[in-house]
């Protein structure tokens, strides 16, 4: 029989959320009844069915939770030996932002480390059909984020995200990328030397094990990372196919993150007028000039 007091923290977690397909609001319900991972695990169909919205399928995956133990103790095993780190909410270098989220993860899957909670950041994000004076504005407005020591975060979806992560490289920053899908899934030839060039001098963030494919939710549950991790969000370039972008936009709204949308002060907004609109309606605040940079940077707070 599974002793539960046998295995780490961390272990449960894995075993619970990974393995057994707890989500991170479920997570959240459940830790906030049984206030122990350990007590989650060793809960009883029927006292779980007493949470509200809990089904009779989600109570028998928790319950059988405690059979996965060792499986996730051989992949946390695994994992190590890959150099992945696995943080969880319980972790001093979680995250500390992303505890406003209404569901925060519960684990993290790193390569290389994750931002400093101490240090200001950004999320920086745009258009995946980047035009060329809209890759230059990002450059430099990333640039100047990597020399002022804040922290970029984008994702590894090329474009305007591509060009924040190069950007703060050249200005002597460290960024940090979330991606939407598992370490194994990332095989694009363009993607996997800019992550590899992340690792080294920040970090590449998942709430997916290493084989897990994206989705149209892994997408959105990656949006509201990116918006999580930072102190505000940055938008360069948007227009009617950047469907992430506004979305992401949208969620700032919803939790109330600021947003900031850059105007070149000669060639004005890189957008088309519908998207430029619909930013400017979830909350984004026209920054117009790069002059206005160190207005964003005093604002991460």
């Amino acid at each position: 029989m599974t002793n539960v007091s046998d295995y780490p923290q961390q272990t449960h977690l894995v075993a619970l959320c990974t393995l057994s397909g707890v989500s991170p609001r479920l997570f959240d319900l459940l830790f906030a009844r049984y206030g122990e991972t350990e007590k989650i695990l060793k809960a009883n169909k029927a006292s779980l069915l007493k949470i509200d919205g809990m089904s009779s399928a989600q109570a028998g995956r928790i319950t059988s939770a405690k059979d996965r133990l060792e499986d996730a103790r051989r992949l946390l095993t695994r994992l190590e030996e890959r150099d992945i780190t696995v943080v969880t909410f319980f972790d001093r270098n979680y995250g500390e932002l992303l505890s406003e989220l209404n569901d925060p993860p519960p684990i993290l899957f790193v390569r290389g480390s994750m931002p400093d909670r101490n240090e200001k950041s950004v999320t920086l994000i745009g258009t995946e059909s980047a035009t060329a004076p809209g890759i230059e504005l990002t450059t430099e407005l990333a640039r100047r984020f990597g020399q002022a020591g804040v922290q970029v975060i984008s994702s590894l979806r090329g474009g305007i995200d591509a060009a924040a992560h190069l950007g703060a490289r050249a200005g002597g920053g460290t960024s940090y990328a979330v991606i939407d899908t598992g370490f194994d899934r990332l095989s694009d030839e363009k993607t996997m030397p800019l992550a590899i060039d992340i690792v080294e001098h920040g970090g590449v963030i998942s709430e997916y094990a290493p084989d897990h494919k994206a989705t149209q939710d892994t997408l959105e549950q990656s949006n509201r990372l990116l918006v999580g991790l930072s102190q505000a969000v940055v938008v360069t370039e948007v227009y009617g196919d950047s469907d992430k972008t506004l979305d992401l936009l949208s969620f700032c709204r919803m939790i109330g993150k600021m947003a900031f949308m850059m105007v070149d002060p000669d060639q004005g907004a890189f957008a088309d007028e519908k998207s430029l609109q619909k930013a400017l309606e979830y909350g984004a605040l026209p920054m117009k000039g790069l002059e206005h940079t160190e207005d964003i940077i005093r604002s991460l707070v």
